[in-house]
This record gives C-alpha cells, sequence and structure tokens, in this order.
C-alpha cells in the first residue's frame, strides 16, 4: 500500500525470524508448521527479489509513500519493545541462548537499516528530483529479499533435521575397535575410544596413552599406524580423530631397567 518494495522484504525477513524460533508459540514448533511458513517466506521473498529487480529494469522508479515510511518506524519501534522483553525473558532462563538470540536479532536491525537507507534515499531522490537515488528502495528490497531468502532455507533444513525422520546417530560397540588398536606397537593404552554410526559410515574419536619419554614425531607415528589400521580394517570407517597423551599412571615413571634389583613392578615396559 506504501509503495516500498523494500519495507515488504524486511516484512518477510521478520516474519522468518519470528517461525524460526520454537518460543515463538505453540502451533509454531509443529515442523510440518514450520516448513510451511518457511515455504510460504521463501516464496514471497523470490516474489520480492524478481519484482525489484523488474523496477531497476523498467527504468521508472518509484518512491514509497508516506504511510510506508511511518509503518517501517512503527514496526521497528514495536520489534525492538518485543526484542528487550523477550530477551530479558530468555537471559533469566538460558544466557547462551539470549546471546544467540541478541546476534540473530542485531542481524535483522542491520537489515533493517539498509531498508531505512533505501527509503530515505528514494524519498529524497523524489522531492529533489533526482532520478537516480529513486531506485534504492528496490535495490534494497533485493539485498534484503536475499537475506530473507537464506534464513527460509537455513530454517527449513533446520526443521528437517530436528525431524524425527532425520538420520540418527548411534553409538557403536567399541571393543573390536580397541581390540584392534591394541595391537598397533607404542600404544600403551586405549584411554578412550568412541565410535559413532550415521547410515552405513562410522566416525571414530580415539585418545591413546603412548610412553611419556618418546618424541613428538613418534607418537604422531603411532597416531597415524593407529588411524590406518582401523580404516583398512573396518571398511565402514570413514574417518579417525585420534588425540595422543602420555601414560601417566605410577609418576614417577619407573622402567624395567631400573627395577632389576627391587621387587617392584615396572609402570613402563623398555
Amino acid at each position: 500500500m506504501g509503495g516500498s518494495p523494500a519495507l515488504l522484504a524486511d516484512a518477510l525477513n521478520s516474519a522468518s525470524d519470528a517461525v524460526r524460533s520454537p518460543r515463538g508459540g505453540k502451533g509454531l514448533s509443529v515442523p510440518v508448521v514450520r516448513i510451511l511458513f518457511a515455504a510460504l517466506i521463501l516464496v514471497g521473498a523470490i516474489e520480492v527479489s524478481i519484482s525489484g529487480f523488474d523496477d531497476l529494469a523498467a527504468g521508472v522508479p518509484q518512491s514509497p509513500g508516506a504511510r510506508a515510511f511511518a509503518a517501517f518506524f512503527v514496526a521497528v519501534i514495536v520489534g525492538q519493545g518485543l526484542f528487550v522483553h523477550r530477551y530479558r525473558r530468555l537471559a533469566a532462563q538460558d544466557r547462551p541462548a539470549a546471546r544467540r538470540f541478541a546476534a540473530e536479532h542485531r542481524f535483522s536491525l542491520y537489515a533493517s537499516m539498509v531498508v531505512a537507507a533505501g527509503m530515505a534515499l528514494s524519498i529524497t531522490g523524489s522531492l529533489y528530483d533526482m532520478p537516480q537515488l529513486m531506485y534504492a528502495d528496490s535495490a534494497a528490497s533485493i539485498a534484503v529479499a536475499f537475506v530473507a531468502i537464506v534464513k527460509a532455507l537455513r530454517l527449513m533444513l533446520r526443521v528437517l533435521e530436528e525431524s524425527p525422520a532425520a538420520v540418527k546417530k548411534v553409538e557403536e560397540n567399541p571393543k573390536p575397535f580397541v581390540e584392534t588398536v591394541q595391537r598397533v606397537r607404542g600404544v600403551i593404552e586405549v584411554r578412550e575410544l568412541k565410535a559413532v554410526r550415521s547410515l552405513e559410515t562410522v566416525r571414530i574419536e580415539l585418545v591413546l596413552s603412548v610412553n611419556p619419554r618418546m618424541t613428538v614425531k613418534e607418537a604422531e607415528e603411532i597416531a597415524q599406524r593407529s588411524r590406518d589400521l582401523l580404516m583398512h580394517r573396518f571398511v565402514q570407517v570413514i574417518e579417525v580423530d585420534v588425540r595422543v597423551e602420555p601414560y601417566h599412571t605410577g609418576y614417577p615413571y619407573k622402567s624395567n631397567e631400573e627395577l632389576l634389583s627391587s621387587g617392584e613392578e615396572p609402570t613402563i615396559v623398555q
């Protein structure tokens, strides 16, 4: 109604922020509903961007009216009020979530600043007969519509990842992997091994204990041999993350060479 495609793009951008949060309402927490709203926002943002390109190509720029400018400032004031209210409530419950919410809102505020600049330049061009400035509103609508498109796509991807039908990661039995790594020369202890299956592939996180007197290069060679053995022995293993730590049981360390004449048990075999 106000003749500002940039204002419409900013409205779609704000709508994507509202739908993205599951706290926005019980209805929006349903995955199907969120997907539907994200699809509507995506289609609307694409239409706004196409309209903006058409306005730029037509060569007949149109500046927004006073109603669009007034609606923009009312929306900004209301939006900031709702943000402050929700941020305070969220900060009292979950500080990290409140910081993420503030970061997302800051990005949306930057988009609103682009819209304000585009509308202001377009109105200025209309008042002072400067046709070049009148294209600013359409240019701003394209930029903000692109942001809304990205947000809508990310929202759809997030909903699909969180849905029950998404691929679930299952923890594998670590015993066969541990037995294999223990055969590697130089490994004193398999301190930790976590194997996670996703579809038909397995990823392993491995922590090994080695002789603390060896060099860093020797420890890296043991880690590489362990990684290669796991990936060759088990074809489903596609990634092995190995961390090597010094074996520290029984510090100060005593080797069997140092304990030939005593009855104590060595902590490191040489």
